[in-house]
This record gives structure tokens, C-alpha cells and sequence, in this order.
């Protein structure tokens, strides 16, 4: 049960800021928060990462759909299996943000990216993304390592 309440604090937690951001920032703002560590600006990506096929948005979403039922299909036969939490972990948060961003893109036509990192590498801080890919990522992470720790200790 935690695993799918992960997956769905995932999705709600970014639908919420994203729908936020959508309502009180301007595209071309910025808002600094944690000590002008990180900024929130509004950026509309109707590409994947880093605007990549944006000329191809019905190929974006059924390619993503696809994905993310076969994934769904092995999340389900993952979650009866004993053990395995840093998978389970892992592909819940990858799940969560992937149907986060796919939502927005359904319901859009694009994804609300709007976090990024203010430091002095001008390529770091031009990148601009949002929760969901930051848990698609950790998650992918988690995954990896519960992969490798499991066949360790085979």
C-alpha cells in the first residue's frame, strides 16, 4: 500500500505546483527561494527533455502512454513479490512522475517545468524541469541500485 501512495504523492504533489505555477508566474519570471538557491520560472515544454521532438507531440504521448503501461503491467506483478523495496520505491516515484507529465501533456499540450538551479555553470542553470522528473530520476535511481543490490546478494 505505501508503494501506491508514493506513486500518487508523486502525481498530486506536482500536479498542485504545477497547476500553482500555471496561475502565479509569468513565463520570463523569476522567484528565488531557498536563499536564492533555486528559481522558479515558468517554462512550457512541449518537447521531452530539453524540448527534444516537440515537432512530434502525438508521437510524445503514445510513445509515453506505451511506456508507461508496460511499466504499469510490471509495477503490478512487481508489487506481489516479496521484498524488493528500493524497486518497488523506485518504479513508484518513476510511475508517479511519468503519468504527472504525461497528464499535462494530454490535458495541455505541453509539460509545466518551472524549478531550476541558480549557480554560476550558466548550462546547469538554464535547465529548467519540475518535480515529476526529478522523482523520475531518483526513482530510476532507487530502481538501479535495488537491481544491483539484489543480484549482490544472489
Amino acid at each position: 500500500m505505501i508503494y501506491i501512495i508514493i506513486l500518487l504523492s508523486v502525481f498530486l504533489v506536482d500536479l498542485v505546483l504545477k497547476k500553482y505555477v500555471e496561475a502565479k508566474v509569468q513565463i520570463n519570471e523569476e522567484h528565488p527561494i531557498a536563499g536564492g538557491k533555486i528559481l522558479i520560472r515558468k517554462l512550457h515544454n512541449d518537447g521531452l527533455m530539453f524540448g527534444k521532438l516537440s515537432d512530434r507531440p502525438k508521437l510524445i504521448r503514445w510513445s509515453t502512454l506505451g511506456v508507461l503501461g508496460v511499466t504499469g503491467i510490471y509495477y503490478i506483478w512487481l508489487l506481489f513479490q516479496p521484498g524488493q523495496r528500493l524497486k518497488k520505491a523506485g518504479i513508484s516515484m518513476l510511475i508517479g512522475g511519468g503519468l504527472c507529465n504525461w497528464f499535462d501533456r494530454v490535458h495541455q499540450g505541453y509539460v509545466t517545468d518551472y524549478i531550476s538551479i541558480n549557480c554560476r555553470w550558466q548550462k546547469l542553470k538554464r535547465i529548467i524541469f519540475n518535480v515529476s522528473d526529478f522523482f523520475i530520476m531518483i526513482g530510476g535511481i532507487f530502481y538501479l541500485f535495488g537491481s544491483i543490490k539484489r543480484n549482490i546478494g544472489k
